[in-house]
């Protein structure tokens, strides 16, 4: 054979392999966007994926397709596996599951009170084709319901669940979101920890709280939405807030524009370490119904005390709750003694929330250091009588 055959033969087989044999058209996809994952008979798993309608989505966008049609379809599968559950959607749907563009998954709480977060997590885990960047959410009732809400501003349930989820810079009673990477990794460990929750009311959400699970991987319960800002106090994760305090006869709402938190240990007796939790905040005078001055520096000095007290307080009536009730380690305790104290954690580790649990026994001090920056554009308010 002639060299010029030899390469010509070559060129096409080159031409060949380059196609993508694995290839699927984009119009033969079938987008999921959102999973629910609910308790089904007999042991069996209750899957739902929403499916995003292109046709309707071009009618909302420009005009074609039918007006009335619903942007999305929610379709339901059951099996002892959720691979099996997913495969059976093949029966309902005319395009089979394709789960890159999966931006949410909800675990019912009946099934995180279980202990099978990690198995209903599984599939997603080990799938090539999931985002670890979808968040995960735990329901306080059926996970399916969550995504046949209305929403009146977004076209599809999920859509609006994500946009809200994404609030924690504006709501100091949100966890920021536990994407699927982060509760993978919270799986690996053997402390506790916290994924959002997420609640219906009516045709809105709502993700004020937090679901706290325990070293067994179990959930322990809900925490409520002044309880999980003082979580995330502990953690860190404040980023705005608003907190009410009684000043003159009427309430004042001091508005927290920062805060930080810094934590120290003393491990001399590795099996009784004792925490402390600083924390600094930052803020203005949101609102005020007082009859206060608050350009009076002794007023200024007594609002900052008033919100160290409640910010303390909330922060102690979590702690005793996670210690006592819960006994799980969700304030990040735990990664702090490994980060920064290695060789006592080793030491402790597996007592920390199993065997003698030394984080329901250990001390936590907080101290609460509060700085008002700005008191509003109204430079003072009448006293009663003048």
């Amino acid at each position: 054979m002639s060299v010029f055959l030899r390469n010509a033969l070559a060129l096409t087989l080159l031409a060949l392999l380059a196609g993508c044999w694995d290839r699927v058209e984009i119009e033969d996809r079938g987008f999921v966007v959102g999973s629910a994952i609910d308790e089904g008979e007999n042991g069996a798993y209750e899957l739902t994926f929403q499916f995003v309608v292109p046709s309707a989505m071009q009618g909302k966008s420009a005009g074609g397709g039918h007006p009335s049609a619903k942007a999305f379809q929610n379709v339901t599968a059951s099996g002892m596996t959720l691979f099996k559950a997913a495969r059976k959607m093949s029966n309902e749907t005319s395009r089979p599951p394709y789960l890159e563009h999966n931006k949410i998954i909800i675990v019912s709480e009946t099934l995180a009170r279980s202990g099978k977060i990690q198995e209903v997590l599984d599939l997603f885990v080990r799938d090539p084709e999931m985002r670890r960047a979808a968040k995960v959410m735990i329901s306080s009732g059926q996970a399916k319901k969550l995504l046949e809400i209305k929403p009146p501003i977004e076209t599809l349930p999920v859509q609006y669940i994500n946009s809200t989820s994404e609030n924690p810079d504006k709501s100091e009673s949100i966890v920021p979101p536990a994407t699927m990477g982060l509760v993978h990794r919270f799986l690996l460990e053997d402390h506790g920890f916290a994924i959002p929750e997420i609640s219906q009311r009516d045709d809105k959400v709502s993700l004020s709280g937090a679901a706290v699970f325990g070293s067994d991987k179990k959930m322990k319960g809900f925490l409520d939405g002044e309880e999980t800002s003082a979580k995330n106090y502990f953690s860190g994760t404040i980023r705005a807030g608003a907190l009410e305090i009684e000043m003159g006869g009427g309430p004042v709402l001091f508005e927290v524009k920062s805060a930080s938190r810094k934590i120290s240990a003393k491990v001399s007796d590795s099996k009784a370490p004792e925490f402390t939790v600083s924390v600094k905040v930052e803020g203005n005078i949101g609102e005020s119904y007082s009859e206060v001055d608050l350009l009076d520096p002794q007023v200024i000095r007594e609002v900052e005390h008033r919100v160290n007290d409640k910010i303390q307080a909330l922060m102690y009536d979590v702690l005793n709750k996670l210690q006592k009730q819960y006994k799980a380690d969700a304030i990040g305790l735990s990664d702090y003694l490994n980060e920064n104290h290695y060789r006592a954690w080793q030491k402790i580790k597996n007592d920390w929330e199993g065997g003698e649990q030394l984080f329901s026994k250990c001390r936590v001090l907080v101290k609460v250091n509060t700085k008002m920056r700005i008191i509003g554009a109204i430079d003072r308010v009448r006293p009663k009588g003048e």
